[in-house]
């Protein structure tokens, strides 16, 4: 709490501080143990991740990009004389520089990145309110440090709520391609202890898969000894909100090489090293 309430002052991040009477009051779907706190963010909202994607490859289209649909990417490598080989399902290109963010996927083609990515599979779940003044006050999207580490995300049609677990809650992927999709009744067990005035029995059921890092931070830079591959990989769970700025980061390490943007913290290589 202190750590949140120090980097919102320091940056000038738009908050309130609530205690359990205040938080009740204004937001009644969200009931505090004693001695709790909340945090309210100001400038905190939610996007249409699937709208957003859209409307970016469709901008990307009109600014000359070739978007390869459909299309399953079997190898990215150096070619000879430069530049880099990317082998699809569609056929072979050669391209001057190039940026992988294939997310769960880093770890099969880059084998030999020096810093491990642990794919994860990640469990979320819509519930039905079971009180008529759930979505009061406008039901901002949360998240919960105790008893679980958790978040919750209204649906924008005010109808269910979304659930989430924390990274200590995810099993391991061993193989992407074979990630099992099927939740399992006793798989619930976590989330039921989270809800309250929700129906614990959920309307959708969703497993996904995350690329993790020890740190909890992403790689960004440079695959070591290779000037043409950039690598863009272990967000987390945290890569969309970043995506305009690492869009940007991207582009400046293919075309120009380098970034103003400070980033050797995240370099593949370590520290400093890329």
């Amino acid at each position: 709490m202190r750590l949140l309430l120090s980097t919102s002052a320091a940056h000038e991040l738009g908050h309130e501080v609530l205690d359990r009477q205040e938080l009740a009051h204004r937001y009644p779907q969200h009931r505090l143990p004693d001695g709790d706190t909340a945090v309210l963010d100001r400038l905190g909202a939610a996007i249409r991740p699937e709208a957003s994607v859209q409307a970016a490859a469709a901008r990307a289209e009109q600014l000359g990009a070739r978007l390869h649909r459909y299309t399953p990417v079997r190898e990215v490598v150096p070619a000879a004389g430069g530049g880099v080989r990317i082998v699809t399902g569609q056929g072979t290109d050669h391209v001057d520089a190039a940026v992988v963010t294939v997310g769960p996927w880093i770890n099969t083609l880059l084998p030999d990145l020096p810093r491990t990515v642990d794919i994860r599979r990640v469990i979320y779940s819509w519930h039905l309110p079971t009180r008529h003044d759930w979505f009061a006050g406008g039901a901002p999207p949360f998240v919960r440090a105790a008893p679980h580490d958790c978040f919750g995300i209204p649906s924008p049609d005010g109808s269910s709520v979304k659930l989430g677990l924390s990274f200590k809650y995810h099993a391991p992927v061993p193989e992407p391609e074979r990630l099992d999709r099927t939740v399992r009744p006793e798989e619930l067990g976590t989330f039921r202890e989270l809800i309250r005035d929700l129906n614990p029995d959920p309307i959708r059921l969703s497993a996904y898969m995350e690329g993790c890092t020890d740190s909890g931070n992403p790689l960004v830079g440079h695959l070591p000894g290779e000037d043409d591959i950039i690598v863009m990989a272990g967000f987390s769970g945290s890569g969309f909100k970043l995506a305009p700025a690492m869009g940007e980061i991207a582009a400046d390490l293919a075309l120009d090489g380098t970034t103003e943007h400070p980033v050797d913290f995240l370099a593949p290589a370590g520290v400093g090293v890329d």
